[in-house]
C-alpha cells in the first residue's frame, strides 16, 4: 500500500446535490462498515443546493462515534454547461481548500464510491511532498492505446489540444478519489484558479474539474495503489479494457479496496448482472429502507418488461395498436 506514516488526516469530504445525496449515505456507511478501530472520522458533505428532504435524511444517518457535517454551500458552477453524467456538484471539490479553511488535509470521495476495505491506510499515506494523491485513470490511457492502433483519434485530440500535452508522455489521474494537501492548495489559490479556468473555457475541457486538477497539478500528484480506485464499469464492460495497464487492472480485479461506479451507468438505475453492482445494492439496502423500495421497483419493472414486449408483438400480429395513456383518457 505504499509508504505509511502517522498523520492527522481524519476528515473525508463528499460533494453532492439532490441527485446523489442518498448515494453519498451509502458511501459513508460502507466506509464505516470496513473501518478499523482508531480515532473518529469527520465526514463533510457539501450540498450545492438549499436544504431538502433528501439532505435531511443524510443528516439523520447514524455514524457515532464519528461525526457527519452537512454544509450547504453556494455552487458557483451551477450554470456551467456540462457533459454526460458530470454534475455541477462534482466541481465543488475544486473549492475544498476554501470550504475547509482549518484543515491541512482531506480525503475526497465521489458519491458513487463503495468501500470494501479499511481506508485508514489511505488516510495515513505519505504524499512525499506532492499536493495530491490519486489513481491513474486506466480508462483514458486505455483509450489512447487503442487509438494509437486504430488511428481513430478522439481522446488523443483532447489530451493534445485541450490539455496541451504530448499524448505519448503524460500521466492522467481520476478525480473520484483524491487525497489532498489543502494547506498548499489554499496557499496557491488553487480553487480560485481552477474554477476560473473552467468558467472562462466552459467548452474546452471534456472532464471539467478532473481536467483542471490534472492540468494545474501536473507533476505534483503522487500515484496511489490502483486498488484505491477500481472503476467497475471499465473493467467489466468497456471494450477498451483490453488496452489497459494489465498489472493495475489485475490488482483491481483480484483485491479492490474502493469500488468506483464511474461513467453514465450506475447500479441504482438498473439491476445489471455484475457482481460488484449486486454488492452495491446489498450495502445500499442495509443503509436505508429507501433503497429497498428502489430495488423492488426496479425488480418489478425488469420483470414487467418481457411481458410488455409480448403484448406489443401480439397487438402487431392482430393489426391493433396497444392502449396508450391518451387512449385511456
Amino acid at each position: 500500500m505504499g509508504r505509511i506514516k502517522m498523520t492527522t488526516c481524519l476528515d473525508v469530504a463528499l460533494c453532492v446535490d439532490g441527485g446523489n445525496v442518498d448515494q453519498a449515505a451509502v458511501t459513508i456507511a460502507s466506509v464505516l462498515a470496513h473501518l478499523s478501530p482508531g480515532p473518529p472520522l469527520t465526514f463533510h458533505v457539501f450540498y450545492g443546493e438549499p436544504p431538502s428532504r433528501r439532505s435531511r435524511r443524510l443528516e439523520a444517518l447514524r455514524v457515532s462515534p464519528h461525526r457527519l457535517r452537512t454544509h450547504y454551500v453556494e455552487n458557483r458552477f451551477r450554470d456551467i454547461a456540462l457533459f454526460d453524467h458530470v454534475t455541477p456538484a462534482a466541481l465543488l471539490r475544486l473549492q475544498l481548500g476554501e470550504f475547509l479553511p482549518n484543515l491541512d488535509r482531506v480525503l475526497y470521495l465521489d458519491a458513487d464510491i463503495l468501500a470494501v476495505a479499511d481506508i485508514r491506510p489511505l488516510l495515513a499515506t505519505d504524499l512525499g511532498g506532492a499536493v495530491a494523491g490519486a489513481v491513474q485513470d486506466l480508462g483514458l490511457h486505455a483509450a489512447l492505446a487503442e487509438e494509437a492502433i486504430t488511428g481513430r483519434l478522439d481522446h488523443v485530440l483532447h489530451v493534445r489540444d485541450a490539455l496541451g500535452w504530448d499524448p505519448d508522455n503524460f500521466t492522467y489521474v481520476n478525480s473520484g478519489i483524491l487525497l489532498l494537501d489543502l494547506a498548499t492548495l489554499r496557499h496557491e489559490w488553487f480553487g480560485e484558479r481552477a474554477g476560473q479556468l473552467l468558467l472562462d473555457h466552459p467548452h474546452r475541457f471534456r472532464w471539467r474539474d478532473q481536467d483542471a486538477i490534472n492540468l494545474l497539478l501536473r507533476g505534483r500528484i503522487v500515484l496511489l495503489d490502483p486498488r484505491w480506485n477500481t472503476m467497475v464499469w471499465f473493467l467489466e464492460r468497456e471494450p477498451r479494457r483490453h488496452y489497459a495497464d494489465m498489472a493495475a487492472a489485475t490488482l483491481q480485479r483480484r483485491d479492490p479496496w474502493l469500488l468506483h461506479f464511474s461513467g453514465v451507468s450506475k447500479p441504482w438505475n438498473s439491476l445489471v448482472d455484475i457482481p460488484d453492482y449486486r454488492r452495491w445494492w446489498r450495502a445500499a439496502v442495509r443503509t436505508s429502507p429507501i433503497w429497498g423500495l428502489r430495488w423492488l421497483t426496479l425488480l418489478l419493472a425488469t420483470a414487467a418488461a418481457p411481458m410488455s414486449r409480448v403484448m406489443r408483438r401480439t397487438y402487431r400480429r392482430r393489426g391493433a395498436k396497444p392502449l396508450s395513456s391518451s387512449t385511456i383518457q
